[in-house]
């Protein structure tokens, strides 16, 4: 998936004003920049796997959600929005860097035309999207994990934190491409992006850029996980010495979905950190002259996120893995939530326990002739059980 370039040109260009460096669009655009066919053929053949992947995989995931009403957690909302970002990228932005790798250039107009226009609108708009969806998704199961017991974000407020990520994408692509920003191809690159910016309207616009969509969802994403997992940790030691059942579930469940959520965020943060090398590279050089490969390898691994969450879906959830079976087999499959599906097992795994101790029980009324309840201390028994 690619990453919003305007705000890391900003910094570039502002690195570049400050050591003295004067490149220009027209200096970068007058070097010679070829990828080998090798290169360009065996890059676009894993790009067209991932776009493949990333619309089945994402498509099977709405499927899942949609058609069964137990999918439609809040969690699974969220999961939602990543899964419409994650399409649009393997079926909107893909197809125009894997026809630049085989062509070695823009073909698809002028190199600031309309086409060029949609492609750095629809890049910008998907990872911001993505990126402040993690980021709700964080306050979401923060607030969830460390008020187990307590009231959670009711549904319109959940639909409101989905709204807000898709138009503050709208709004940082739409002011990228038609603001005080523009949108243009660049030889050596498989994309178009914004061109460097000039005079200080522009600095402040890709600042506010930065801190909107790198600078604060970092802060709330690293605080909290913080906080889950500090609180995760805190109540292992509490059921040490005392717990409920109804807690214990509660937050034996959360601790699951939370680290499946937290690994769908690594692969994230590891999927944009060449682009953030590339970025980094491009700052410190001052004639902006690097290899032709650069560009097209750090906006693979961004495209090679989107098809990522539905095969981590698939490892870590019960409930998407047997969607995903009743979708490939069209075998009809009763398909429960994630929370549904971990109370059941622990029932199901409770069934031997309570059935030896009733067993029990009736053995003492057989022997003793006396009347008495023998379900009297299941909960007793139920406490100690550790799933």
């Amino acid at each position: 998936m690619s990453t919003p370039t305007t705000a890391f040109h900003s910094i570039q260009t502002i690195s570049m004003n400050m050591s003295g460096g004067n490149g220009t669009e027209e200096d970068i655009d007058d070097w010679n920049y070829e990828w080998n066919f090798p290169f360009s053929v065996i890059l676009a053949a894993i790009l067209s796997i991932s776009a493949f992947l990333a619309v089945v995989g994402n498509s099977m995931v709405l499927t899942v959600v949609i058609r069964h009403r137990g999918m439609r957690t809040r969690t699974n909302l969220f999961l939602v929005n990543l899964a419409v970002a994650d399409l649009l990228v393997g079926a909107a932005v893909v197809p125009f860097a894997i026809t630049t790798l085989i062509e070695g250039k823009w073909i698809f107009g002028p190199v600031n035309g309309t086409f060029c226009s949609i492609n750095g609108w629809l890049n910008c708009f998907c990872l911001v999207a993505s990126i402040h969806t993690l980021m709700y998704i964080s306050v979401h199961k923060h607030y969830s994990i460390t008020r187990p017991l307590g009231s959670h974000f009711k549904l319109r407020q959940i639909l409101g934190m989905m709204a807000a990520a898709w138009v503050w994408a709208a709004v940082s692509s739409t002011i990228t491409v038609t603001g005080l920003s523009s949108v243009r191809y660049k030889q050596g690159t498989t994309q178009c992006g914004p061109e460097y910016p000039s005079g200080i309207k522009s600095y402040v616009f890709h600042g506010i850029i930065q801190i909107t969509n790198v600078v604060i969802p970092i802060v709330i994403l690293t605080y909290c996980y913080t906080r889950m997992f500090m609180e995760i940790r805190a109540h292992s030691k509490r059921l040490q010495a005392n717990s409920t059942l109804e807690q214990d579930i509660i937050l034996a469940q959360q601790k699951k979905v939370t680290i499946t959520l937290f690994i769908v965020l690594a692969v994230f943060v590891v999927c944009v950190l060449p682009f953030n090398l590339y970025t980094t590279y491009a700052t410190i050089k001052k004639d902006k002259h690097f290899s032709p490969y650069l560009n097209p390898v750090a906006y693979a691994f961004l495209y090679l996120n989107s098809a990522c969450n539905p095969i981590i879906y698939a490892f870590r959830s019960p409930s998407f893995r047997e969607g995903y079976k009743e979708i490939l087999c069209q075998t009809p499959h009763y398909v429960i939530s994630d929370g549904e599906y971990r109370r059941h097992l622990a029932l199901y795994r409770l069934v031997p326990f309570i059935m030896l101790y009733l067993f029990h029980d009736f053995a003492r009324l057989s022997s003793t002739n006396k009347l008495i309840c023998p379900v009297r201390d299941v909960r007793f028994h139920v406490l100690w059980f550790k799933m």
